[in-house]
């Protein structure tokens, strides 16, 4: 056997070895929608089938929010400071991202969701005890580069792929993506994304990535059935003794604009007054209620936003002690009249 024969071999090898070991942190999803287009295909208001898909984020807008991918932290207490993110199209490096040595990179909670993109300014408010797991980093050529250098990247359909490296440059994860698994079949109009629970079993050959057009989740945990990110975000707990439970809404619930909704909950060494706020983007961002809640009796009426929300949270948390807290274990719907809320319970999709 030639010497390049057996560079080659050894070369696959190698790969191979890599996308089947675990890894401490994994691709979750990315944004494949061409900058024309939408999710799914149509137009502004409604997608090929008919459907208004869209992104929990974004909404439903062109190019779905455009160049973006999302990670999950499985490893706790994860360090990336200098790590690397190689992206590849159609088998060929095209950019490499590195994350700078801000201590926002040095102790990550595993659960940890982590979006890299072109065009929405970096947040780094993280804050895991007060319920805050998500990272946004802005990468582009203009950027300020505090958290991650200066340098535009691409996403698309054209057998994206990403690798990552540590600071010494050893290969922890990937690379993962088309043509990895699934082999091929993301579309200009879809993303791609993990159908699971996100885990030290996935490798980026999972045969669990796969593409989607129904419903993107840009910093949220993905969602074409439900995506858990519980078992690892336990590892976070608050002050010991002390507890709060949303019992309602909880999930999977229907509401029109305008009702009068009873959030309840209970408190376990919770007698200070507490906190109800709403999310209509799935955790994204928050809205204390209006009036403000007085007390802690376990009960508040709230008046529910005039606005469409396929993915409504509610949370309740204590004033002097943010790290209790506790959310709407699935997210409820938001719609546009009685008889949609109805309808959306009876067959458990949105009119």
């Amino acid at each position: 056997m030639s010497i390049n024969r057996i560079a080659s071999v050894l070369a696959v090898l190698a790969l191979l070895s890599v996308n089947g070991r675990a890894a401490d942190i994994i691709l979750n999803e990315y944004n494949a929608v061409d900058s024309n287009d939408f999710l799914n295909g149509g137009n502004a208001s409604a997608d090929d089938d008919g459907g208004r898909a869209s992104d929990s984020y974004f909404g439903r807008v062109r190019g779905n929010g455009g160049d973006w991918f999302e990670l999950v932290v499985i490893k706790d207490h994860l360090d990336i400071r200098g790590w690397q993110l190689d992206i590849y199209e159609n088998k060929i490096l095209d950019e490499t991202l590195v994350l700078t040595a801000n201590p926002i990179w040095q102790d990550l909670r595993a659960g940890t969701i982590i979006t890299v993109s072109e065009d929405v300014p970096s947040d780094v408010s993280y804050n895991p005890a007060a319920g805050d797991w998500w990272i946004n980093v802005q990468a582009n050529n203009n950027g300020d580069g505090l958290y991650i250098e200066k340098s535009s990247f691409p996403v698309s359909a054209t057998n994206w792929q990403l690798r990552i490296r540590d600071k010494a440059g050893q290969i922890v994860f990937g690379p993962a993506g088309e043509g990895i698994s699934p082999v091929s079949g993301v579309s200009g109009t879809e993303i791609f994304r993990l159908e699971a629970d996100p885990d030290a079993t996935i490798t980026a050959a999972s045969t669990d990535y796969d593409d989607g057009a129904d419903f993107s989740t840009f910093g949220a945990p993905n969602r074409w059935a439900s995506q858990g990110l519980g078992k690892l975000r336990s590892v976070v707990t608050p002050a010991a003794g002390a507890s709060l439970k949303v019992l309602a809404p909880n999930g999977d619930e229907a509401f029109a604009m305008g009702d009068i909704v009873d959030v309840k909950w209970e408190s376990t060494s919770v007698t200070e007054p507490v906190r109800v706020e709403f999310s209509i983007d799935n955790g994204h961002s928050w809205t204390e209620t209006y009036p403000a809640n007085v007390g802690n009796t376990g009960s508040y009426k709230w008046l529910v936003p005039l606005v469409d929300a396929p993915q409504a949270l509610v949370r309740v948390s204590s004033k002097t002690r943010p790290a209790v807290y506790d959310v709407s274990d699935k997210p409820f719907t938001i719609v546009s009249s009685p008889m949609a809320s109805a309808m959306t319970s009876f067959f458990g999709f949105s009119l």
